[in-house]
């Protein structure tokens, strides 16, 4: 059966803390994202008795982009790999409904430290079993059997070189075929943005929608928001829905450009993965035909649901879509 949308990303076990004092998320500041497990173990020591973990989930953009959307009932499936370990079974377990059949293994899983104090929040990766995914290890047919392929960044240049080859193949393959392939989405992160324009427009030449940050536009092309978006368009992207955190998103298109603001009263608990529930939302809009504002409005109501827990907890269901998409006035 076709899915709705399948992720290709990292997979990671997600462990969130609270900390108190902000000075704390400042001190890790000046570790890389990718840290070692000499500091991984270092670090999850400290906290151990600094900090509070609130969560303890599985996470990764692509993983919590298609689990919200499988929470909505759309039918979702994954692309990625994790260890044989507990942090895997843990992963696998977590990720029902969605089809994990085009996951592969190794010997670790990747894991995540997230330190957040209001609204800033530190990222710290061990990537693991995520940085090893090579392009051989791909199922072509299960990939290509989606209506939406949702692409989002991994550390390494194994995996990341994967997904560039995955790209060419499936479009030349709809050329030699004459058949339609699959949609594109793409949500870049600040790691892939941090590799320059230059290396992602094999991936972004083909995108129907791509969801990159405020900051991620102004990485990847020195423009502000608006002027970076246009330039995405201009290098084959057919819609940008650039995410502004507080200010909301700005969605633009060949022929239409909205500004989408947010609700200002929203009291955000956990930010963590609001970006990835947008992608989902976003995409649930345009899997249901809904106008491109609509679709902008609705990945943002959703978005904001899910920062009023920690994890996955406040993730959208089939439930608060239909109530997003009636206060805003559209027909479901």
């Amino acid at each position: 059966m076709k899915k709705d949308v399948i992720g290709f990303g990292a997979i990671n076990l997600d462990l969130i803390y609270e900390v108190k004092d902000k000075k704390i998320i400042e001190e890790f500041r000046n570790y890389e994202t990718h840290i070692s497990e000499k500091e991984f173990n270092s670090l999850k020591k400290f906290l151990a008795q600094k900090a509070e973990l609130k969560s303890k989930s599985a996470g990764g953009s692509a993983a919590n982009t298609v689990y919200a959307l499988a929470k909505m009932e759309f039918k979702t499936g994954y692309i990625g790999k994790v260890g044989k370990d507990k942090e895997g079974k843990f992963l696998l377990k977590n990720f029902n409904p969605v089809d994990t059949s085009g996951i592969c293994f190794d010997e670790k899983s990747g894991t995540t430290l997230i330190l957040i104090s209001n609204r800033d929040r530190l990222i710290l990766v061990l990537p693991n079993s995520n940085d090893t995914l090579r392009y051989e290890e791909i199922d072509l047919d299960y990939a290509g059997n989606t209506k939406f392929l949702h692409l989002t960044s991994f550390i390494g240049n194994l995996p990341f070189q994967a997904q560039v080859k995955l790209v060419k193949e499936m479009y030349e393959r709809s050329v030699r075929s004459g058949e339609e392939r699959c949609l594109l989405s793409f949500d870049p992160g600040q790691c892939y943005a941090q590799r320059g324009l230059k290396a992602l427009l094999p991936i972004i030449r083909h995108t129907e929608v791509i969801f990159p940050s405020e900051g991620e536009i102004k990485s990847l092309t020195g423009k502000n928001y608006r002027e970076g978006s246009q330039e995405l368009l201009n290098y084959g992207a057919k819609i940008v829905a650039c995410t502004r955190g507080v200010e909301g998103s700005y969605v633009i298109s060949k022929n239409e450009e909205y500004e989408i603001p947010a609700d200002p009263e929203i009291k955000p608990v956990d930010p963590t993965g609001a970006g990835d529930v947008y992608a989902a939302g976003f995409l649930a809009g345009l899997l249901l035909n809904l106008p491109l504002k609509k679709c902008g409005q609705l990945a943002t109501k959703l978005a904001e649901i899910s920062i009023t827990g920690y994890g996955r907890e406040k993730y959208p269901t089939k439930e608060s879509l239909e109530e997003a998409i009636k206060r805003r006035g559209m027909i479901f």
